[in-house]
């Protein structure tokens, strides 16, 4: 989305608009289905569950890479602004076996 750097107003309602996207990941880890969804994403289907590279195979390893590329930047947004629900998330799903 583009708007224009000069006018007050438009850039206000792209800053509200930042900061309403940068809770979307507080509203999903507010629920227990939403953590254990976001750390299926993250930690079986992300970038921590297995090596992403596959020999012989430029397009498995690019999508591998994709795939953790995205569980990267969750994981690190997660962790980084809502240390609660990142804790609360593996209490709930990694240790439990």
């Amino acid at each position: 989305m583009t708007y224009d750097a000069s006018d007050p107003e438009a850039i206000a309602k792209a800053k509200k608009n930042e900061e309403d996207v940068e809770k979307d990941i507080d509203f999903i880890a507010s629920q227990p289905r939403g953590r254990r969804w976001l750390y299926r994403l993250i930690f079986e289907a992300g970038h921590m569950s297995s090596q992403s590279y596959v020999p012989n195979s430029f397009d498995a390893t690019a999508f591998n890479e994709g795939a953790r590329s995205i569980g990267r930047v969750i994981h690190e947004q997660l962790r980084a602004n809502n240390p609660k629900a990142y804790l609360k998330m593996l209490e709930e799903n990694h240790f439990d076996g």
